[in-house]
């Protein structure tokens, strides 16, 4: 972890750390960086990019607006779940089911936020049961104080000299959002009426939301996606 962090370069750049090379060091399947979006679900900015099973997830919990990531940042607090087939049905009723049939069978996920200031969260998945070590424990440690300072280096006001091309790996949701403002003017609607009927068209319908978008953007408009009467 300590070499991984040596890669950030100056001035650092959270799109020059490889998720992938991360996951491993920390014994998980994928990470995640989703940061906070006043009052919307938070956004996924940083990924591996062959990484399945973590957008996945996140995807999900972004349409079914439920799930750890979700959870931790509204309530800044981290949840570790070792063995997710043990999770009582109650606790992410709509979640759950679709993280185990995804491969999911432990997840992290720990806050990212300077006291009272949250910024955003960093999950990792595993697809089998088991704890962190304390040594994972430790490393993860290091690198969300790591994650936090760049993210709070994205924040109005901050240092200009960062370089965007590596800021970030990904800006994974932007079809959606271009597809909500598509979707608005087509059915004359606000843009967050726009984004609920996306988001619960994708829940009905079974289909990842982000594949929803894209036929949207792509003028393949989906059956049965019209605007409430």
């Amino acid at each position: 972890m300590t070499a991984l962090l040596d890669t950030l370069g100056s001035p650092p750049g959270l799109g020059l750390l490889p998720a992938d090379r991360c996951a491993q060091a920390l014994g998980l399947a994928c990470v995640t960086i989703s940061a906070e979006a006043g009052g919307h679900a938070p956004e996924l900015l940083w990924h591996a990019p062959g990484d399945r099973l973590g957008t996945v997830l996140e995807d999900l919990q972004y349409t079914l607006g439920e799930g750890p990531t979700l959870d931790c940042v509204r309530h800044g607090r981290a949840i570790c779940e070792s063995d997710l087939a043990r999770l009582p049905d109650t606790r992410w009723p709509a979640f759950l089911p679709e993280a185990l049939q995804a491969g999911a069978r432990a997840l992290f996920t720990f806050p990212l936020a300077i006291g009272a200031v949250r910024l955003g969260a960093f999950t990792g998945y595993r697809t089998r049961p088991g704890p962190l070590t304390l040594q994972q424990q430790l490393d993860t440690g290091a690198f969300t104080d790591t994650a936090t300072f760049l993210l709070l280096a994205l924040l109005p006001g901050a240092d200009g000299r960062r370089d965007p091309a590596t800021d970030l790996a990904t800006l994974h949701r932007a079809e959606i959002h271009q597809a909500t403002g598509m979707l608005a003017v087509r059915l004359h609607l606000p843009l967050d009426q726009a984004l609920l009927l996306l988001r619960s068209h994708a829940y009905t319908t079974g289909r990842p939301i982000l594949d929803l978008a894209r036929d949207i953007i792509d003028y393949r408009n989906p059956p049965g996606l019209t605007a409430p009467t």
